[in-house]
This record gives C-alpha cells, structure tokens and sequence, in this order.
C-alpha cells in the first residue's frame, strides 16, 4: 500500500526519533493512507494549501496580501475583531504615526540650535546675582546652560532614535529567525536601553524647564539683586526658541507621563485582558460570543487534526478526559454549562491576574498544559523536537484560520531559530499569564492573532 507523507518542514533538522527511512516530517512513523491514527493532512486542510484564490471580501473590505508564490488568502474572521479601547488605540497610532517622527525631529533640531547658538555667542550672555550690599556673590554664564542643555537633548534624540526606534524597524523588516542566544541578548541589551531612555527623558524634562526659568523671567525685567548683560541675538533667540520647545516637548512629555507612570500598571490589565479575550475566542468556534458545547466539539475536532499533522500523541484523548478539561478550566458554571467569552475572560483574569510572573505562570500551568495533551504527550514534549515553519503555519491555519502570509512573517519576526514544541507551549503560558506588553516572549502568541489595524499589519511594535 502506498505510504503518504507531510510536506517537509522549512527547519530541516529535528531532535525527534529520526527524520528519514520511513519518517514523517517530524520523525512519526509514515502510516498507510486511510488510517485514522495516522499523521495524514485532512483534504479540507490541504486546499487551503494546494489551490490559490482570490481575495476575499472581510466587513467590506478586500483583503490583499503582498505578492508570494502562490498567493493564498484566507477569511479573517472575528479573530481579529478591534478590541482596543480608545486609549490603546491613540496610543498605537501615535507609536506609529508620523507625527511622532516629526516631534523627535523638531527637538533634535532645538538640540542642535542650542548647541550651535551657545558656541558661537560663548561668553557673550552673563546673569550676574548681587546680595543686598551690591556685592556680586555669582555670575551665570547662560551661553554654557545653553550648550549642555542643547547635548542632553540631542543625546536623548539619538538614543531613542538608533537604539530604540530603528532597530525596531529593522525587526519589523526582518525575514529570517534569530537564534535563541541573539535574542536573549538582545532583550538585556532593551533592558539597559530602556533605563537609560528613561533617565535622559528626566534629564532632558530637567534642563528644559530649568531653562525657561532662567531666560523667560528675564526677557522684560530681571529680578531684583540681578542684572544680565546678554547679546540681544542671542537673547532673543533663546527666549523663542524655548517658547517654541515648551510648546512642542511639554504635551509629548505629559503623554510619556500619563503613559509610563499613571497608566503603566493599567495598561498592563488591559493587556492581559486582551490576551485572556484572544484564548477565549481561540475556543469560541462559532464566534458568537458564547463557548457552548458545540465549541467545544468543534475545537476538539481541530485539536485532533493538530494531533495527526505535528502532534505525538498516537491515539487520541479520551472524550472523558476532553470533557475534563473542559469542565475544569472553561464551563466554570458547572459541568457541560455555556459560557460567555467575557465571563470567562472576567473569570481568569481574577483568578490569575495578580502576583507575579511566575506565579501567574504556574497558575495557567496546568491549563496549557492540559490543553496540549490533546495532540502531545510529556515523553514527547521532553524530546525537544522542533516545530518548523510549514507546521507553525498549519498549525494556526487549523486552529484560528489565521492568513498564511501573516503566519510566516510572525514566525521569523517574533519566535527564535529552532522553534520546540516545549518552547511552544512556554509560549502559550506566557499568553495567559505575562502582562508585560514591552516583553517579546509575552507577545509572541498574541501577535500571531490580535487585531492588526491596517498601517500595522506589516509593522508591528512592542
């Protein structure tokens, strides 16, 4: 009888139980065509694959997808319905936008001029200070505060530009996977990146309001026991030129403020809420609204699909112990009882929202792993074996129906070279349970299935 086999994964090498002589892709033993416990690709699937077509019409509109060979396009469906509230949305779109871009020109500009204008007017702007005897007990040389304060702005400019901003273009552009130990790397690196933005960020707020309380006050008539003795180009043009910086770096340093500080702490519940809101949905078949015992058929019929393409599982899960996950860690009001994508997000968000990472981490522990268990087992997870691209894009084509082209850009983007099955599954507990929204490990799940506004399908930021 003829013997069927899986396309080859992109990744090549695997550390499962052989890879050639009668193997499947990821090492299973090649069963007859037919078997039902076999690794075989449903037909349905394999169309998806196998047969172009055309743009689909989502909401209205047509979804495109840049050239590849050949184009397959598939139906976004509420998967990536807009879930943001309008904070997150200004904030994304400003991160984004722009008018950002103009705003760090504008001050590295301001940065420049100072410098320049403090040098070529050195020693020609002095604030002197008198006690009540006339005695000058301290003299300001303004031509100097103007040069530092010009270097701190343009070090801030620079910094946020080539260490923050460019890099994440780059990444956005980026077609090939990272090794585990280049990420690693790179993420203490943003760590020290990150503490040093932010210490120039007060520098750079400390200099500029510094400044204005040195020149402003003096533009029309100088404090008592003061008196300056200024170049009136010089003077003039720091005195604008800081009406202008305040104008432009104030509101963008109260929008850091509310952001970094007011609203760190709840930006991250927001997130994990998402994130908790993309899970659910993930068991929400129909995408009603509302999980019920129908979901649950239908998404147990795909994980069993996943356990014939990359599972090691050779036999299916019992539907006892189906029902036993599901009555666990879904229908939470009661065995078998439908409920709601939001009272189930309400449910885990209390439950595993505070404390910790880690602890978070060992609370949906027993959730991923339990829901891996359809197509996995803990023998396999321990061998380590490697999921490549082809599967990775299967595996969210079955699951969430998730656009192929999508799927691959995020498989190079955002997971490292070689992606296991363990990490994998790390990786689905981080989607439940790490709320840090600037951390790559604890988006790389949900940026595979968020809602991607259009000027973000193809740049994404942390």
């Amino acid at each position: 009888m003829e013997k069927v086999g899986l396309p080859p994964s992109s990744s090549g090498d695997y550390s499962g139980p052989g890879d050639a002589g009668g193997k499947g892709a990821l090492g299973h033993d090649v069963v007859p065509a037919g078997d039902p416990q076999g690794i075989i690709a449903p037909p349905a699937y394999d169309e998806i694959f196998d047969k172009p077509r055309k743009s689909t019409e989502t909401s209205g509109k047509t979804v495109k997808l840049r050239n590849t060979t050949p184009v397959h396009v598939v139906i976004q469906n509420n998967y990536y319905e807009d879930d943001r509230n309008l904070w997150e949305k200004l904030h994304e779109w400003f991160e984004l936008s722009v008018l950002q871009w103009i705003i760090w020109i504008s001050v590295l500009a301001f940065g420049i001029s100072y410098i320049v204008f403090g040098i070529k007017f050195r020693g020609g702007c002095f604030k002197d200070h008198f006690d009540n005897k006339g005695k000058k007990i301290e003299s300001e040389d303004l031509t100097q505060f103007m040069q530092a304060e010009g270097g701190v702005v343009c070090a801030t400019v620079l910094v946020v530009l080539l260490f923050l901003r460019l890099p994440r273009l780059v990444a956005a552009k980026r077609t090939k996977q990272l090794p585990q130990v280049s990420l690693e790397e790179r993420k203490k690196f943003d760590g020290l990146i990150f503490f040093a933005c932010f210490a120039l960020y007060v520098a750079s707020f400390g200099v500029c309001v510094a400044g204005a309380t040195k020149i402003i006050p003096l533009y029309k008539d100088a404090p008592n026991n003061t008196t300056v003795v200024c170049d009136p180009q010089f003077y003039d043009f720091y005195y604008h030129a800081k009406i202008a910086q305040l104008v432009v770096f104030m509101p963008y340093a109260a929008y850091n403020l509310i952001t970094w500080v007011l609203l760190l702490g709840t930006q991250k519940q927001w997130f994990l809420r998402r994130k908790l809101r993309q899970w659910a949905r993930l068991l929400d078949a129909d995408q009603d609204g509302v999980i019920s015992q129908d979901d649950m058929r239908i998404t147990n019929e795909k994980l069993e699909r996943l356990r014939k393409l990359i599972g090691g599982r050779k036999t299916a899960l019992s539907a006892s112990d189906q029902k036993k996950w599901w009555n666990a860690h879904v229908f939470k009001h009661g065995a078998g009882k439908d409920i709601s994508v939001n009272q189930l997000v309400a449910y885990m968000e209390s439950v595993i929202g505070v404390g910790p990472n880690h602890e978070r981490a060992n609370r949906v522990k027993g959730t991923v792993s339990g829901w891996f268990n359809y197509f996995t087992t803990a023998e396999y997870l321990k061998k380590n074996v490697i999921l490549g691209e082809n599967d990775f894009v299967k595996f969210w084509t079955i699951l969430a129906n998730v656009d192929e082209y999508h799927s691959r850009t995020m498989f190079a983007r955002q997971f490292p070279s070689p992606l296991t099955m363990n990490g994998f599954v790390e990786d689905f507990k981080s989607l439940l349970s790490n709320p840090d929204f600037f951390d790559e490990y604890s988006n790389r799940i949900f940026n595979v299935i968020r809602f991607q506004p259009k000027k973000m399908c193809c740049n994404h930021c942390v």
